[in-house]
């Protein structure tokens, strides 16, 4: 507020003064009263660009504001998440084989989705071994510890050298957390839908499903979105994801 006083102080006494400036220098050096004219019309001239430049610098830390708040909405949400991890993993450790669910499971009313689900992998995922185990965990901690980056890097070589194994699942899901996170929802629903197609059984697809509506209503796929958030519901009714699932469809436009 002080500098904007302080340019519109300046801009005042300059434009008051010139008269008195030029009529004086145009007695004392001669320059014509024309010139003196245009003198005036180029700092009127420099005022409305200034005017119009400050504008400009209003409407873009508008901008700024709008993606830092998308932002930290995306850190809250991932933030939560992981507490709830933390706190699932007190009684059952994450890094144990996930129990696979059925598929093909509907809700009391027998109603299945119309998205296409995939089929069970026909092949068993193999148990993690010790060392994919510790190259999970320590992805996992690199979230916990908000290194997003980080986490993001080591959860790629994860699922890169781990590709089949229980876990895997869980560092794709991850993967689209993160990615969400640092404002990349098209890696991110590509994260979510590895779980859901490669994965299936998995005991993070209810959570993939229900990322993949709340992306899809981020992108402005709200049909698209209200389905994946209605199979959430009618495949997996008891998950947490199902409960999230039908709040979000509550509030939905």
């Amino acid at each position: 507020m002080s500098n904007r006083l302080t340019m519109s102080s300046v801009a005042l006494v300059l434009t008051l003064s010139a008269p008195i400036a030029m009529a004086a220098d145009q007695e004392n050096r001669g320059i014509s009263a024309s010139v003196a004219a245009d003198l005036l019309y180029q700092l009127e001239n420099l005022q409305y660009e200034v005017s119009q430049l400050r504008g400009k610098v209003e409407e873009q830390q508008h901008e700024i504001n709008k993606m830092k708040a998308l932002q930290k909405d995306r850190y809250i949400d991932l933030d939560r998440r992981i507490s709830n991890a933390i706190t699932q993993r007190q009684a059952v450790p994450e890094t144990s084989a996930p129990v696979p669910q059925s598929s093909t499971s509907v809700s009391s009313a027998g109603v299945t989705s119309a998205l296409p689900t995939a089929a069970v992998r026909p092949a068993e995922l193999s148990p993690a071994s010790d060392e994919a185990k510790q190259a999970y965990q320590a992805a996992y901690e690199l979230i916990k510890n908000r290194n997003f980056e980080s986490a993001r890097d080591a959860f790629n070589k994860f699922v890169m050298d781990y590709p089949n194994n229980q876990l895997t699942g869980n560092g794709h899901y991850w993967l689209g957390e993160l990615a969400l996170v640092l404002g990349d929802q098209g890696i991110a629903l590509v994260e979510f839908k590895k779980v859901v197609d490669e994965f299936a059984g998995h005991a993070k697809v209810p959570d993939a499903v229900y990322k993949l509506g709340i992306v899809n209503d981020q992108m402005g796929n709200q049909a698209l979105a209200k389905e994946y958030l209605q199979q959430v519901i009618n495949q997996y009714g008891d998950s947490n994801a199902a409960k999230l699932s039908t709040n979000y469809l509550n509030n939905m436009k």
